[in-house]
């Protein structure tokens, strides 16, 4: 008798920490997490689109920093002979690109 009242409390018990678990679960978003993992589409989605912008971000990155060191390369070596010739050619021609493309914008292309 003893042994079937332990069983049942037992048993009680045991649903008791299923529903805290079953409830934790739910508060702490593994469920969203799960239902993401079982869609297959809304994986490649999302890693199509995380890797469209971070390819954006190194283009636009690299862009800035290669446009610093120009500058200041040919502010630092532009009276330097040989080596500032080719800097101020550098310079010269970042310079045309950019009233080309101005250029191009006031016609309306």
């Amino acid at each position: 008798m003893i042994e079937k009242i332990e069983n049942i409390y037992a048993k009680k018990k045991e649903g008791l920490n299923e529903r805290r678990v079953a409830e934790k679960v739910g508060q702490s978003g593994m469920d969203d997490f799960a239902r993401y993992l079982r869609s297959p589409w809304r994986i490649i989605w999302s890693n199509f689109l995380a890797g469209i912008f971070r390819g954006l971000g190194f283009v636009i990155g690299a862009t800035v920093v290669l446009a610093v060191a120009v500058y200041v390369l040919v502010q630092i070596l532009g009276n330097i002979p040989v080596v500032g010739e080719f800097f101020q050619w550098v310079g010269g021609f970042v310079k045309d690109i950019q009233s080309g493309a101005e250029t191009l914008k006031s016609i309306g292309r």
